[in-house]
Order: C-alpha cells, then sequence, then structure tokens
C-alpha cells in the first residue's frame, strides 16, 4: 500500500523552512525491496517535483534527499512493491538540519488507499 505523508507546510519553521527532504527507507525481509518516492509541491495546485524508484537490498538500509524548491507545502508519497519496509521522512534545511516538526516516522504515514 502507498503511504503519504498528507499535506506539510513549510512556513514559520525554526531554525529554517525546509529546502530538501530526505526520505529513509529500511527493508526488514529476507529479499529486495523496490518502490517509487514521489514527492509534491502543494502551493494552490499538487505539482510533481521528482520520482524517484528504490530498490534496498534484504535487511539493508538506504536514504534519498530531494529539493522542494520555493514549496510552502510539499507531500511525499511512497509507494513499496510489498510490505516489510519502514520509512520515515524529514525536512531539511539548506545547511542540512533538520526540522523537528517536519518529521514523519513510520507509524505518522497515512496509507493510500
Amino acid at each position: 500500500m502507498p503511504l503519504t505523508t498528507g499535506p506539510v507546510e513549510n512556513t514559520g519553521n525554526q531554525p529554517a523552512n525546509a529546502n530538501s527532504v530526505r526520505i529513509k527507507v529500511l527493508n526488514l525481509t529476507g529479499g529486495t525491496l523496490s518502490g517509487t518516492i514521489r514527492v509534491f509541491r502543494l502551493n494552490g495546485t499538487r505539482q510533481l517535483l521528482s520520482t524517484t524508484s528504490f530498490s534496498v537490498g534484504a535487511n539493508a538500509s538506504t536514504f534519498f534527499t530531494r529539493g522542494l524548491g520555493n514549496s510552502l507545502q510539499y507531500e511525499v508519497e511512497i509507494a513499496p512493491n510489498q510490505t516489510g519496509g519502514l520509512f520515515s521522512v524529514y525536512g531539511l534545511t539548506a545547511s542540512g538540519v533538520i526540522i523537528t516538526a517536519q518529521r514523519f516516522v513510520n507509524s505518522e504515514l497515512t496509507q493510500i488507499l
């Protein structure tokens, strides 16, 4: 099942607003976990910013960092090919600092039906 952060507000954050987003993929299966990550700008109209395919080996992890441009709102969708993965999403400032208000752990992501 695909997962989403839902809409994320990107204004008034401390220490600064996000200019990129980091997506962590942890594969807990005995085989390869693959899928697609899509990042959208939500400034009035939902606009696709990036699409990234991933393939993570058994019991391994990786992360991807994707730009947000000047998005005042954004959304991240993660669509794995099977169950057995854990995911997290973090907003990052231009200097790479994690924005704690934009932190989503696996249990906070919403399934898209």
